[in-house]
């Protein structure tokens, strides 16, 4: 059996998506601007999710093959990387950086970010997506994916990048910008510069 981010899965997701952006219009009184960035963030948020867990495959000809070769063990116990960068750093290790800049550098745009938050956000985001797989792991008794504590440190720093890199740079030429060029405030551009505007004490 092999499992697609398809059919009820993303049914699933997009009623949870409508419920919480009901939730945010109705009883958060948020803008529509907003609105329209948190749905950008869900949208990346699928495209991640079926690149990292999907498809899942369950299959007891492929369980019996995999215990075959692993000696009668699930393979996710035995690949499994707990040790950091003892497996050093390969083309893969850049793949999960780059998948993440996108979360650090979208993320102020929906919450009032600091460095902080973010780095909390970045590490729960590793650690979801590894412990996800091992239990689907666990579950189907192997798996073609390793669960890798390398991973969740450059998932983390792919976030870290998109919001002290990127988000950073961004604002200050944002506001370059506005300032140079006398841009009159609409709904977005409010919304872009609130983001970078720095926590009140």
């Amino acid at each position: 059996m092999i499992i697609f981010f398809e059919g009820w899965i993303l049914y699933s997701f997009l009623f949870i998506y409508i419920a919480f952006a009901a939730l945010l219009k109705l009883k958060y009184k948020k803008s529509y601007t907003y609105l329209l960035f948190f749905s950008i963030m869900t949208f990346y948020v699928y495209h991640v999710i079926n690149l990292t867990q999907f498809p899942i495959t369950i299959d007891e000809t492929q369980r019996e093959n995999f215990k075959e070769v692993f000696g009668g063990k699930n393979n996710v116990l035995v690949e499994m990387n707990v040790i950091p960068f003892s497996e050093g750093v390969s083309l893969a290790s850049f793949y999960n950086v780059f998948m993440t800049i996108p979360l650090g550098f979208g993320l102020p745009f929906l919450i009032k970010a600091t460095f902080k938050k973010i780095f909390s956000v970045g590490l729960l985001v590793g650690i979801l997506f590894e412990g996800f797989q091992l239990i689907v792991g666990l579950y189907a008794g192997y798996s073609f994916r390793v669960v890798d504590i390398d991973d969740i440190i450059y998932n983390l720093l792919g976030t870290l990048i998109g919001y002290v890199f990127l988000f950073k740079l961004f604002i200050r030429f944002f506001k370059l910008i506005l300032s140079k060029f006398e841009i009159d405030f609409n709904p977005i551009i409010s919304h872009i510069y609130d983001a970078g505007q720095p926590l009140k004490k």
